[in-house]
């Protein structure tokens, strides 16, 4: 099961992309495995050299079953010192931000999150992205045929 941001692609051009580990309470894990969380309006930024992604939206059930709960909370991301460098040099540039696209379970078992790093698109560069998509799906129907 994994949970996807499908507008990421849509609304940003990725120059590149990271697999990190996700920091989860032990309450966090099973709904995320449900597929019940959502990362549309989440983004990741720094804090004191580390990176995080904010607005990490996990609906978790208390004690009683009756009472569900949306959480959104900030989750520390697990990389490397070399790749938060990098990460940080890309985003000080004027443009850039990162954004996550997808959280998935690894074949450990393990959370992991892939975000990348990219420029917003225009409004143009957006019709231009439909315009190919449409075209796309018509070139397969006609093949099809």
């Amino acid at each position: 099961m994994s949970i996807q941001n499908r507008r990421a692609k849509f609304d940003y051009e990725i120059k590149e992309t990271y697999v990190a580990g996700i920091v989860l309470e032990s309450n966090e894990v099973k709904p995320l495995r449900s597929g019940k969380a959502s990362i549309q309006s989440s983004f990741i930024n720094e804090q004191k050299g580390e990176i995080y992604i904010n607005n990490f939206e996990i609906i978790s059930r208390g004690k009683n079953f009756d009472l569900k709960k949306k959480t959104r909370s900030v989750k520390k991301l697990l990389l490397n010192k070399r790749e938060i460098k990098k990460i940080l040099g890309m985003l000080t540039t004027k443009g850039f931000t990162a954004v996550p696209m997808e959280i998935f379970f690894n074949e450990k078992g393990l959370a992991k999150v892939k975000f990348g790093v990219g420029i917003g698109k225009k409004k143009f560069d957006k019709r231009e992205t439909i315009k190919q998509r449409e075209w796309d799906r018509k070139r397969q129907r006609i093949l099809k045929k």
